[in-house]
Formats: C-alpha cells, structure tokens, sequence
C-alpha cells in the first residue's frame, strides 16, 4: 500500500490525468477554469469568516477588555489535554522567569495593597544572586552598612561563583522554526495585543 502525503519536494511533478488517459490541452485548461470557479466561492467564504471574526473579536475586546479574547483562546485550549499540556509548559516557563528576576508569585491579593514581605536580605541576596548569574556588573542598591548591602554582595559573589564553575554552555546551532506569515489567527491575536 503505497504511504500517502505530501509529495516529496524533489519528486517530478505527476501528470494530471482523466481516467488512465493524458489530458489534452484544452480538458486540462477546462478544468482548471472548474477548480478556479469552486476556488474562488470557498476564497470569498473565507474572507467572509475572517471578517466576522474579527468583527466578533473586536466585540468581544470592547465587552472583556484588551485580554477578553486570550481568555477565551485559553478556555479552548484547556478543553483538550494538548491545549493543557502547552499552557502548563507556558506557566512553568514565565514562573522560571519571574524567579530569574525576582518577583514573587503565587501570593494572594492582600487588603491593605501587595506589599512584598519577603525580608528585605533576602530579596537583596536574591536580586545580587541574579546579577550574578547574568554576568552583570554588581549594581548594589543598599547602603554599606546595612545587612541588606551585605547579603547582595555574598548573593552576587555566589552567582558570580556558579557562573565561573558552570561557565557558559555554548548555544545549539538549531534553525527557527517555520513560522507562516498571515495564518489564520495572526489578525485575531493582533487584537489581543
């Protein structure tokens, strides 16, 4: 049973036929007037739909707000354990990130406004670690006798001190992904920006 597919980019071109017999010239041309005809019905079909799409989207941003569409966007991708398993990875990616800078996450709403309360030598020692680890220059904000200008030199002494054991890892030479310019969603999620 012969595997079906795309057809291989260095493949010859087949030659359509009608039946087992060669098609003259003029059936051939006829059609390819047929499929033009069809095409452009389902063409116009389509940018139809994409108009009410966006129309829809833009009803849904003036209702929901600016983010309203990625909500629903997200609510479709979570209905399929695929969807689920993309937005779990994209959560643990910008959770890594938040940590590389800092920020803390997974605190509740407080009354009185969202003060951080981690202590202050902590969250020296955290930020000194970071620049560290990056390769930046110590940028110490704390005054020189404060517990706090301490803990970010002894944070960016021990990311400086990875960084010099670990060293740099070098880069895989991968290509970019193809992307498609003008795909389906790419006026859709121009709105949710």
């Amino acid at each position: 049973m012969a595997k079906r597919g795309r057809p291989r980019k260095d493949a010859p071109p087949r030659e359509a036929a009608i039946g087992d017999n060669q098609m003259t010239d003029d059936q051939r041309y006829s059609l390819t007037e047929q499929h033009r005809e069809k095409y452009e019905v389902v063409l116009e079909a389509k940018k139809k739909a994409n108009k009410a799409l966006i129309d829809y989207g833009k009803i849904i941003k003036s209702d929901l707000g600016a983010k309203g569409l990625a909500d629903i966007k997200d609510l479709i991708a979570l209905s399929t354990p695929e969807g689920e398993d993309r937005m779990k990875a994209e959560m643990e990616r910008q959770a890594r990130v938040m940590r590389w800078m800092n920020i803390s996450i997974g605190t509740q709403g407080a009354l009185f406004g969202d003060e951080d309360r981690t202590p202050i030598t902590e969250r020296a020692f955290a930020e000194g670690r970071r620049q560290g680890l990056a390769g930046e220059r110590q940028n110490n904000p704390h005054s020189h006798p404060t517990a706090a200008f301490h803990s970010h030199n002894d944070g960016y002494a021990q990311g400086q001190d990875a960084l010099a054991t670990h060293g740099f890892q070098p880069l895989e030479d991968n290509e970019p992904a193809e992307t498609v310019p003008g795909g389906d969603d790419d006026a859709i999620d121009s709105l949710t920006h």
